[in-house]
């Protein structure tokens, strides 16, 4: 099978009309980024630019893009066959610069021409300091012959008038020369800080790379087109927020608004683009699903799926971290905010590690979700964090209260809601509002199209609860087995003067060992607990109205197993 495909793909190349490779340079196309996909770890870019085209085939180039894109995902595409066909593509990747180009060359002349000027400077210095010493020299040697001499024939007033003169004229020429020297150099300073700068951004260069994707392209007749180059590259993640909004008392809907958080570094701006978001893992798209035996019973493994090496990406993630910020500091210098760019990609770091293993996670129900984002947006390659909408409905809902007196003293209020949606509700932080009010911050798990779920919407304040051992009612006997008698009462109030209704909640334990008895169980009103223990009652209370429970239940066991089960753990 293989053999025939290459048979058909080497006639079609023989076919196909002959490319002179020096009959004329690519033409550069001058693209824009129109619809980014953004997954987990990376995003697919789209770019448009228009070609123009006639029946000789010809070679366009998209010029300058990362240094990182994927190979293995580079596409491109015409409009539809009756435009032409695409002959070739090529992906290309170079270094930006080249210790061997005139610019490069230029800019090391110019900085050893000012280092060669600073050089002469300090050796003129060192000069100064030898003629300097030397002077010293002379004035130490004539301090101690004058007093000689004055004890041997006296003193000659013009000869050491002279002496004074000579070593202080010297001293000050010497001083002189030294402070312009200085000058001088301090003038050269800045100039060579700044020609060092210009060399130091030509040598980053020689070691950051860029692609080049060559196209070869043939019109089934003249005219302009419309060419797209899709490809992927590391540096962009995404996280999905919601906020819901709840008016009235007792409201009967609900609000929800989805949000996708997207931060990049890709060293390319999205600029007035469609942005997409997928859930899906993004590799899957670009292999071709393989079942093997699913054996049972043998001691191999109960299925095997096949891992590709993702060479491709593996190269371009490297390539990534290793230029990633010296990219960004060429083409979209940021001078003291490089810190905040540094901040930035840290977080874009820990953001990307959790999208990944939540949406792993929705891998694992064996389901994905896509989203587009509401109209265009721009997302700069400096790491800064967009919200972009990606849905908003509005959600059958019912307020309850649910009182656990054993978990907390507090009732809680509660909204239980229906996705009646047109799409899922991914994991996320859920921003929640009321009456306008913003009451805080909770989280949801994956919620289908049809799937119920509730949220947390603060305290029920008129609700009051306790929970007591009743001691007169309740006792331990420990002999050979030891029997606890457990006589709990539960209080519910309702301190408002509106009817509140409340879903209470207690339990009863439940014994996984043969030797723990639990038995005697007494409820008031004649409540069983179901097959978890769990016992529930959905009371009505009217204003100030309270209620009492008891929960009665006698435990036995063999005293030393407490003993044999705190040694094994």
């Amino acid at each position: 099978m293989k053999r025939s495909i290459c048979m058909v793909l080497l006639a079609t190349a023989l076919a196909l009309p002959a490319v002179n490779a020096e009959a004329a340079p690519p033409k550069e196309l001058s693209s824009k980024i129109t619809t980014v996909t953004v997954y987990s770890d990376r995003a697919q870019v789209a770019r448009e630019a228009r070609v123009d085209l006639s029946k000789q085939p010809a070679v366009y180039s998209f010029t300058k893009l990362p240094g990182w894109v994927d190979d293995a995902t580079v596409r491109v595409s015409l409009p539809s066959a009756k435009a032409g066909r695409i002959i070739d593509v090529r992906v290309q990747r170079e270094y930006v610069g080249r210790s061997t180009d005139e610019a490069y060359q230029k800019a090391q002349r110019e900085v050893q021409e000012i280092s060669d000027q600073m050089a002469t400077i300090d050796d003129e210095l060192a000069i100064l300091n030898v003629k300097n010493a030397q002077i010293q020299n002379i004035r130490a040697f004539a301090m101690e012959k004058i007093p000689r001499d004055t004890a041997v024939k006296g003193v000659n007033v013009d000869d050491y008038k002279k002496v004074v003169d000579f070593v202080s004229n010297s001293l000050l020429e010497v001083a002189a020369e030294r402070r312009k020297l200085q000058e001088r150099r301090r003038e050269l300073a800045p100039e060579l800080m700044a020609r060092q700068r210009k060399l130091n951004s030509l040598d980053t260069l020689t070691n950051l790379e860029e692609t080049t994707v060559q196209v070869t392209v043939q019109g089934n007749s003249t005219g302009r087109s419309k060419l797209t180059l899709t490809y992927m590259l590391p540096g962009a993640t995404w996280e999905p927020v919601h906020e819901l909004r709840v008016i009235g008392a007792n409201p009967g809907s609900a609000e929800m608004s989805s949000y996708a958080v997207v931060a990049q570094t890709s060293g390319e701006d999205w600029t007035d683009a469609e942005l997409r978001f997928s859930t899906q893992s993004s590799t899957a798209t670009v292999r071709i699903p393989q079942l093997e035996a699913l054996k049972l019973g043998s001691s191999a493994a109960a299925a095997k799926v096949a891992q590709e090496q993702q060479k491709s990406f593996d190269r371009a993630q490297e390539a990534f971290q290793q230029q990633n910020r010296m990219w960004n500091e060429v083409n979209a210098p940021l001078g003291n905010q490089m810190e905040v760019y540094d901040d930035n990609f840290e977080r874009l770091q820990v953001a990307q590690g959790r999208a990944y293993q939540t949406f792993q996670r929705l891998q694992s129900r064996g389901t994905s979700a896509h989203f587009i984002g509401e109209g265009q947006a721009t997302v700069r390659s400096d790491g800064h964090t967009v919200r972009i909408p990606i849905g908003k409905t509005t959600l059958n809902a019912s307020q309850n209260i649910i009182a656990v007196p054993e978990q907390s003293l507090n009732a809680v209020r509660t909204l239980e809601m229906l996705n009646n949606g047109s799409q899922p509700l991914l994991p996320g932080t859920v921003a929640l509002f009321h009456e306008g009010a913003f009451l805080g911050n909770t989280d949801i798990d994956f919620i289908a199209e049809g799937e119920p779920f509730q949220v947390f919407l603060g305290v029920a304040d008129q609700v009051k609860l306790s929970r007591v051992l009743d001691r007169k009612h309740s006792e331990v006997n420990r002999k050979k087995t030891t029997r606890m008698k457990v006589t709990w009462v539960v209080t519910v109030e309702n301190l408002s003067n509106a009817p509140v209704t409340v879903d209470l909640a207690d339990r009863i334990p439940v014994s996984e060992n043969e030797k723990i008895e639990i038995d005697d169980i007494e409820v008031s009103g004649d409540k069983d607990p179901d097959s978890k223990g769990l016992l529930k009652w959905h009371l009505t209370l009217k204003p100030h109205e309270k209620k009492i429970f008891k929960v009665q239940y006698r435990i036995e066991y063999p005293t030393e197993l407490v003993q044999q089960m705190r040694a094994r753990k």
